[in-house]
């Protein structure tokens, strides 16, 4: 199947918002309280982030099959770690909101995802990449260690009930 990501239009919102709620429910039902209430994706930031160019979606068999954002740096939780970066640089882009359409979970595209992902970043200039996930989300913890990223530490995000988040830190030089 020919899989690649490319960025977000608006014509790709009704699949970014079923995919989004797709993940929340599957976070609900492994008793995560990531993105859970009024803390989850929605239509109103997808658009927002596709207005910025910082939306990107992986096209799997000809569909939209999962989303993220690629968001430039620097932001407030990752200057706040309690750990250490690999260094001090405030030019670093965040990976966040990652989820995969959940009919065709299990093809390792989240791995595919945060991979062309990396690429991207590369290719906007970026050598230090950066992504967050809950404490509890063993699964994707594991998709990103696979794909490279190192643990650094914790985070908190703001506004976020159990905002408690594990920081990873990938350096491409």
């Amino acid at each position: 199947m020919l899989t690649y990501t490319r960025k977000a239009t608006q014509a790709d919102l009704d699949a970014i918002i079923a995919i989004t709620d797709q993940a929340i429910a599957y976070l609900a039902s492994q008793n995560l309280p990531q993105w859970q209430g009024s803390e989850g994706p929605n239509r109103a930031e997808f658009l927002k982030a596709i207005e910025a160019n910082i939306a990107y979606v992986l096209i799997y068999d000809g569909q939209v099959a999962g989303v993220a954002k690629l968001v430039p740096g620097p932001e407030q939780p990752y200057e706040a770690l309690d750990g250490s970066w690999q260094n001090n640089s405030q030019d670093y882009v965040v990976i966040h909101r990652v989820a995969i359409d959940g009919t065709i979970r299990g093809k390792g595209l989240s791995k595919q995802l945060l991979r062309d992902l990396v690429t991207l970043a590369a290719d906007q200039g970026f050598d230090d990449i950066r992504i967050d996930t809950h404490p509890s989300n063993a699964v994707m913890q594991h998709v990103i260690t696979t794909v490279g990223f190192d643990y650094q530490g914790m985070i908190q995000m703001p506004v976020t009930r159990d905002g408690e988040r594990k920081a990873y830190q990938l350096l491409l030089h």
